[in-house]
């Protein structure tokens, strides 16, 4: 792919029925600048939208824990597209179906898309897509089948 967007999976599977999708925070929606600064992925309230429109339910986690992924829900006006938010801390009660994330390891665990780490502002990135086009096709990349 280019503009080194990349997308981790290895078999096809039919998406037939809602999904819990668990979007990480911590530099694959947000980067937080030496400032103390906080900047979205380009195009997230869109595909957040897109994911909702689906009917598929949108779920933030970090390992930065539970109430930081509330602070980024509640700053950005997040509320009515995020259904809830979890520490990554593996105590959920509730666990995904498909994860998009900038952590290889989950994406193989849970199946999902690996974007880049967002690192800096980058106007033109469109990682978050992947998974638009993946839903939209009506097939779900899934790891480890």
């Amino acid at each position: 792919m280019s503009g080194g967007t990349r997308a981790l999976w290895y078999t096809i599977q039919i998406v037939t029925q809602p999904l819990k999708v668990f979007f990480d925070v911590d530099h694959t929606i947000l980067l937080s600048t030496s400032d103390g600064g906080w900047h979205l992925r380009p195009g997230l309230r869109e595909v957040f939208q897109s994911v909702k429109d689906m009917g598929h339910a949108v779920y933030l986690w970090t390992a930065s824990g539970k109430l930081h992924a509330q602070r980024v829900t509640e700053t950005y006006g997040l509320s009515d597209l995020v259904t809830d938010c979890f520490d990554k801390d593996g105590n959920n009660w509730l666990l995904p179906d498909l994860v998009v994330d900038d952590d290889w390891f989950l994406v193989e665990k849970y199946s999902g898309v690996l974007v880049s780490q967002y690192r800096e502002v980058n106007l033109q990135d469109r990682e978050l897509y992947l998974l638009l086009d993946y839903l939209k096709d009506g097939r779900l990349p899934q790891v480890g089948a």
